[in-house]
């Protein structure tokens, strides 16, 4: 009868034993709940891209594009330099990135740009025109960044995105 005791102990306690991580991975989970990812930009919902669907729209690669209108000089110019030193600073993955300027005058921008799609909607972009877009290869709008957000953390999360979708583009 003792050794009956000692042995149902025993199988309680090895059973509590392989409960325990079980129990405090739930506790864990529940007390601290995990973050969210913590994306630098603004993520969009997954839809096409107002410009993708124009002929000129390079396919098959990761668009930065950005409006560019007659009456914005230094602001555009400065977006449009960021972008130039986000595509480039992406090393081998640059070759799958490329920046397109999304013209909403007749008026040529001040910036000088060598994609250009002409009399695209303002009213059409999802986040304004106050800022950049990442679309990817199959024209679908991922991300939306200001005008004057770090430049560092934005090469960091685009060569992040390029990383993972590797096969993509």
């Amino acid at each position: 009868m003792k050794s009956i005791r000692r042995g149902q102990k025993v199988l309680i306690a090895m059973g509590l034993l392989c409960l325990a991580p079980v129990l405090a991975a739930w506790l864990a989970y529940a007390l601290l709940p995990p973050g969210g990812g913590r994306s630098y930009g603004q993520l969009l919902p997954t839809h096409p891209f107002a410009a993708a669907g124009r002929p000129e729209w390079p396919r098959g690669k990761w668009v930065l594009a950005s409006v560019l209108g007659a009456d914005c000089h230094n602001r555009c110019q400065q977006r449009w330099y960021a972008m130039r030193q986000i595509e480039r600073a992406q090393g081998e993955a640059a070759v799958r990135l490329t920046r397109v300027a999304l013209l909403v005058s007749a008026r040529p921008a001040a910036v000088d740009v060598p994609h250009q799609l002409p009399h695209v909607a303002d009213h059409a972009l999802p986040a304004g025109n106050q800022g950049f877009y990442l679309v990817d290869p199959l024209g679908n709008q991922v991300m939306f960044y200001q005008d004057g957000a770090d430049p560092r953390r934005i090469i960091d999360e685009v060569a992040k995105v390029l990383k993972v979708n590797n096969g993509l583009g």
